[in-house]
């Protein structure tokens, strides 16, 4: 996944001209976007050098009892030929000139592929198909360690350079016509870097993209014909180099259907479906454009490629307050709008729009583009978002030297097509003190939240943000065997635990730990929660309850921040030793909603456990978990 760079931003209501009156800054159409956004970008890279300093490298790695599939250099040659033309046409189309990503090559002018032999034989590197598109991390351990050497003989390092790795792990049965694989299957990149993974087997051909017939079984993906094959494992390899140039996830919006599917959405199971007369095909959306417009292997400059990018201000508000008159009476219509500066140039803004309902996944996100004026102001609106709760806005920033710096924003859009901004009016409303509470400055929080209290914030503003500044003081928690018998609720978040160990970081009550990554000790899972305990899997937090309480209601759910990438997590809750909930698999946006008779009961455990034998991003909540008389 993605490196994300954090700093620091300020939320504002609203924007303000030197007047005082609110500044209406109109969308650009996004015609006109790349030749104002390649300005900002030309104007910090200057004139490019002769030999572009980056190059895609490919490596084919083959286990130790198996030679490399015949014809290999000849057919992965012409795939990454194609792969790169698409790239090239994509970025034509949406205005940016023909920029892709250059390929290495020997002195015949051909792909040059690292060939690696690795040190163990195939039966090393089980994959269960369960974990079909994510790949399994022992083997792609096992892979990068084999490669590594070869690599570094030859130059290039993966901390600094974009690799493809093709692996030699797949079966096909021609007698039978059945097609089965163990290989990695993923990509992922950092500020100055990119790795992926995809497979190779003797049916994977460019010149079959067209072919209706023969049909074979795909063990995965059940019959389909060679073309369609061809298809998604080709695709595949032209979706998971995405990932290694550093795009994330996106769908196509309303108007962008006529192009076809977004190759970052489900496109790898679309690309060039037109050649067999099967859709429309893939394409690349704006979003995804735009930010490979400033990415070195792209823009063909590596200037401060490692420096980085910071926000340096940012002010942002949502609202329904439009200016293109061709939204107006859509439903599930937004508008952002803001101020930005960084610390390296900001060419462009993309917003993805992500929708929690039914767990939809950011595959299907729709997205909208805009670039800072020379103020710094932009402003993008979008409409037919689909019904959610707890939708979540992604604003990525584009730095001229390829960085991202990004900030989350929450709204809804309600059955009849509104669009409901009260959970980013309750974020609002709390950055203050969580930026307090996060560098520690008691005085700050304590002020903010005074402010807050008397200002017009609604009321679940008001409850989290004193939750949040009593954690200053753990020490005043209580025990529930002890608490005065007229005390009707407690909240487990505000009881003195006889236990607690996490799998991550340290166990915290009423907020998260601030690392990296979450730069926010707010309890967030979509909505914000008063009360609740961080529980990254795997973790137990034990509490006396001496026989007095009769009931335990809450929620449990994984951190906003992660929820794309949570591997998964159970919920389990034990009264005196024995088991009284399990949960299924939380994934995504998914919770667990749990009401517990704990009447007699002397220890309760809260625990969480990996969904998987994998624990990544498995930040877990326990959410307003109360017991009750």
């Amino acid at each position: 996944m993605p490196m994300r760079l954090f700093c620091p931003v300020i939320i504002s209501v609203f924007l303000m001209c030197a007047t005082g009156a609110l500044c209406a800054v109109n969308p650009i159409p996004e015609a006109e976007q790349p030749s104002l956004a390649m300005k900002i970008v030309d104007a910090f890279h200057g004139k490019r050098p002769a030999t572009p300093p980056k190059k895609l490298r490919i490596v084919y790695f083959t286990p130790s009892d198996r030679d490399p599939e015949p014809h290999y250099q000849e057919r992965l040659n012409a795939i990454m030929e194609d792969i790169q033309t698409f790239y090239r046409d994509g970025m034509v189309r949406a205005g940016f000139g023909p920029k892709t990503f250059d390929l290495e090559r020997d002195s015949e002018g051909k792909i040059l592929f690292h060939l690696v032999k690795g040190k163990e034989p195939e039966s090393a590197f089980p994959r269960p198909l369960s974990e079909r598109l994510i790949g399994d991390p022992i083997a792609s351990a096992k892979v990068i360690a084999d490669c590594r050497p070869v690599l570094k003989a030859a130059g290039i390092s993966l901390e600094r350079e974009t690799v493809l790795i093709f692996c030699n792990l797949a079966n096909w049965d021609e007698k039978a016509r059945a097609f089965r694989h163990h290989s990695p299957y993923a990509g992922r990149s950092t500020q100055t870097s990119g790795l992926c993974f995809a497979l190779d087997t003797i049916i994977q051909n460019l010149d079959d993209l067209p072919k209706k017939e023969p049909m074979l079984k795909d063990a995965e993906w059940g019959n389909e014909s060679l073309g369609k094959f061809n298809t998604i494992f080709i695709g595949g390899i032209a979706h998971e180099l995405g990932h290694a140039f550093a795009l994330p996830h996106c769908g196509e919006r309303w108007d962008e259907k006529t192009l076809g599917t977004s190759l970052m959405g489900n496109g790898n199971h679309t690309y060039h479906d037109e050649r067999r007369d099967e859709g429309k095909g893939s394409f690349l959306t704006m979003a995804s454009a735009m930010r490979l417009a400033a990415r070195p292997l792209f823009n063909g400059s590596d200037k401060d490629e490692v420096k980085p990018a910071q926000l340096e201000n940012c002010k942002l508000v949502l609202s329904t307050n439009f200016t293109r008159t061709d939204l107006r009476g859509r439903r599930g219509a937004l508008r952002l709008e803001g101020t930005v500066a960084g610390s390296v140039p900001i060419y462009g803004v993309v917003a993805y729009f992500d929708s929690m309902l039914n767990n939809q996944s950011a595959y299907q996100a729709p997205t909208a583009t805009s670039v800072p004026d020379a103020e710094g102001r932009f402003a993008i609106e979008v409409s037919d978002l689909v019904t959610c709760v707890n939708g979540q806005l992604r604003v990525e920033f584009c730095h001229a030297n390829g960085a991202i710096s990004e900030r989350r924003l929450g709204f809804n859009v309600t059955s009849d097509g509104s669009t409901d901004l009260t959970q980013w009016e309750i974020r609002n409303a709390l950055e203050p003190i969580a930026q307090a509470v996060a560098t520690h400055e008691i005085n700050v929080a304590q002020a903010a939240l005074g402010k807050l209290e008397k200002s017009n914030a609604p009321e679940p503003a008001t409850e989290i943000a004193r939750k949040l500044v009593a954690t200053f003081q753990s020490d005043s928690t209580t025990n529930p065997a002890d608490a005065p018998s007229d005390l009707q609720k407690l909240p487990l978040g505000d009881a003195r635990a006889q236990s607690a160990e996490v799998g991550w970081l340290k166990s915290a009550q009423n907020r998260v730990p601030i690392n990296d990554n979450v730069s926010s000790p707010l309890l967030d899972s979509g909505s914000i929660y008063a009360t609740g305990l961080y529980a990254h899997s795997p973790s137990r937090y034990t509490f006396e309850l001496g026989g007095k309480w009769k009931t335990l209601r809450g929620e449990a759910g994984i951190h906003t921040h992660h929820q794309p990438y949570a591997v998964g997590v159970v919920f389990v809750i034990k009264t005196d030793g024995k088991e009284a909930f399990r949960s299924p698999a939380i994934r995504g946006a998914a919770k667990a909603s749990y009401d517990v008779d704990v009447s007699g009961v002397k220890s309760l455990e809260l625990i969480v456990e990996k969904a998987t034998d994998r624990n990544g991003n498995n930040w877990a909540l326990w959410l307003d978990p109360t017991l009750s008389r």
